[in-house]
C-alpha cells in the first residue's frame, strides 16, 4: 500500500485554523472603537433623558461587539472628521448613518447593514403650497452637505424638473440636518432633505410641526460600517457578526424597537453599492 504523507495536509488545516480564529486588528485589544456623529435619530443620538448615547447604530454595535466578544467605546467626531478620525487612528470603525458610495469606497470599505432613502419635506404652514415633489421645481431646498443628498436632489431635479421644462431645484449644503432645519424654520429654504427614517422620527417629537412631500426620491440608499481598507480582518469579523445577528433574530428585534423594520438588509454585504 502507498503510504500517504499527512504532514503538509496537517499544516494546512492547522494554517487554516489559526487564520479562521485571529483576532481583529484593533487600536486597543479587547476594545470595538466606533466612530459616530450622534445627531440623527433614531439612528444615533444623545438620550435628553439620559444623556448617553442612543439609537439603532448603537444598539447594534452593542449587539455585533458582544457577539465577537469586544466591548464599545464609542468616539464622537463631527460628520465631516469622521473619514479622517478613521484615517488618522481615532477608532477602528464608522458607524454613523454613512451612505455606502462608490466615491467614499475609494477610500474605505463598507459593510451595509440598512436601507434608506431621502426624502424632501417642509413646515406644516407650508403643506398647501407644496403637495408633490415636483412643487419644489425651481426652490431652494437644504440638507447636510456631508451626505450624498445634494447629489440625489440634483439627479431628481434634472429627470424631473429639468427633463419637464421645469426650473430646477437649487441645493444648499449645511453643516447638518439640524442647521437645515433651522433655516427652514426661519424661512431661508423652501424645505429640507433628509432620511426618511430620520425625519419620520422628528414628526414624532415635534408633532404638526413638519409634513413629508411626495415619495423618496431614491430607496436604494444604503448605510454601511466604514473600515480602512488594510484592515479586512476587522471588516469580515463585523460582517460575520452582523449575519449571526440577523439568523438569530437580534438585528430584526433592534429595528423593531426603533421603527425601521422596512429598513432591514437580508445579509451584510461588503460594498454593495457599485
Amino acid at each position: 500500500m502507498k503510504k500517504i504523507n499527512l504532514l503538509p495536509l496537517a499544516a494546512l488545516l492547522a494554517a487554516l485554523a489559526t487564520s479562521a480564529s485571529a483576532e481583529p486588528t484593533l487600536l486597543t485589544k479587547g476594545e470595538l472603537r466606533i466612530l459616530t456623529n450622534p445627531i440623527y435619530p433614531p439612528i444615533e443620538f444623545v438620550n435628553p433623558d439620559e444623556g448617553t448615547l442612543d439609537g439603532l447604530d448603537i444598539d447594534l454595535a452593542n449587539a455585533i461587539a458582544a457577539k465577537m466578544g469586544l466591548q464599545t467605546v464609542f468616539v464622537t467626531s463631527s460628520f465631516e472628521g469622521l473619514l479622517s478620525g478613521l484615517d488618522t487612528g481615532r477608532g477602528d470603525m464608522i458607524m454613523s448613518g454613512m451612505s455606502d458610495n462608490t466615491k467614499r469606497q475609494a477610500s474605505v470599505d463598507f459593510v451595509d447593514y440598512l436601507t434608506s432613502g431621502p426624502m424632501l419635506f417642509t413646515t406644516k404652514a407650508n403643506e398647501a403650497t407644496f403637495k408633490q415633489t415636483k412643487d419644489f421645481c425651481g426652490k431652494t431646498i437644504a440638507g447636510s452637505r456631508s451626505t450624498s443628498f445634494g447629489e440625489n436632489v440634483a439627479a431628481w431635479s434634472e429627470t424631473n424638473c429639468v427633463g419637464a421644462g421645469l426650473p430646477a431645484i437649487s441645493f444648499e449644503g449645511t453643516e447638518d440636518s439640524n442647521a437645515a432645519r433651522l433655516g427652514l424654520q426661519q424661512g431661508r429654504y423652501d424645505g429640507v432633505v433628509q432620511g426618511i427614517e430620520t425625519i419620520a422620527w422628528q414628526m414624532r417629537v415635534e408633532p404638526e410641526k413638519y409634513v413629508m412631500v411626495g415619495e423618496p426620491l431614491l430607496s436604494n440608499d444604503v448605510f454601511g460600517m466604514a473600515f480602512k481598507k488594510d484592515n479586512a480582518d476587522l471588516r469580515d469579523g463585523v460582517a460575520t457578526a452582523l449575519d449571526a445577528l440577523i439568523a438569530s433574530g437580534e438585528y430584526a428585534e433592534i429595528l423593531t424597537k426603533w421603527g425601521l423594520t422596512h429598513n432591514a438588509v437580508e445579509k451584510a454585504v461588503v460594498n454593495g453599492v457599485k
